[in-house]
């Protein structure tokens, strides 16, 4: 689900469910065709980089994100009807895999993805459905890996909004705003948030399920090399 620059919340539905995104609900949306085309791409890299590492968990986060990255795109959420059926498949996978022992790791591993993600959630810097979703990856890729997950998502998320924030010659006034922020934090010792602009990049969203597919990317691919 989107996540956005600045920390909105709003009301969801991909196609209708109630979340939270790190989207303003004003935020561009793209198209079907630009979001299934990217959803395609993001598919075939899992795909590949899953016979590459021999990983089967890769192939799961495929056909899940391959869904969350089209709503995502197209509506600013991902539902809970997808993040429930990827956790799901995610457990059932393991089980099929590795019985008891690798069920209770993918357990433990949606467990320790979501309590960061849920934290994140509680101040407004992710959505609801960026945070089940993460539990998904936690789910799919065991404890082991979800520090990393989180290290190629907030990486690929900075990046992503710093190149709005630039593309719409918004960085200044973004920096500004969180400067005057911090100066008020250290000569009060109270934090007070300053609201972008309506209509600003910072106001509106990324695409979070397209950081979440770099870092179920980028992840096993380190891991591996």
């Amino acid at each position: 689900m989107s996540a956005s620059i600045e920390n909105p919340p709003s009301q969801e539905t991909c196609e209708s469910v109630s979340e939270y995104s790190w989207a303003a609900p004003g935020a561009p949306q793209m198209s079907s065709l630009h979001s299934v085309l990217i959803a395609i791409l993001i598919f075939a890299g899992l795909l590949a980089a899953a016979y590459w590492v021999r990983l089967p968990s890769l192939a799961g986060a495929a056909f899940y994100l391959f869904f969350a990255v089209q709503c995502d795109l197209r509506t600013s959420r991902i539902p809970n009807w997808l993040n429930a059926s990827g956790l799901l498949g995610a457990l059932m996978l393991a089980l099929s895999l590795g019985g008891g022992p690798a069920l209770a790791a993918a357990i433990l591993g949606a467990i320790l993805a979501l309590v960061p993600a849920f934290l994140l959630y509680t101040v407004g810097v992710l959505g609801a459905g960026d945070a089940k979703g993460i539990a998904v990856l936690g789910a799919l890729y065991g404890p082991l890996e979800v520090p990393g997950l989180y290290m190629w998502m907030i990486l690929s998320g900075g990046v992503l909004s710093i190149t709005l924030l630039v593309a719409k010659g918004e960085l200044r006034s973004f920096l500004g705003r969180w400067a005057k922020m911090v100066k008020t934090l250290l000569f009060s010792g109270r934090f007070v948030h300053m609201r972008p602009e309506a209509g600003s990049a910072a106001a509106g969203g990324i695409p979070f399920a397209v950081c979440m597919a770099v870092g179920s990317i980028a992840q096993p691919l380190w891991s591996w090399v």
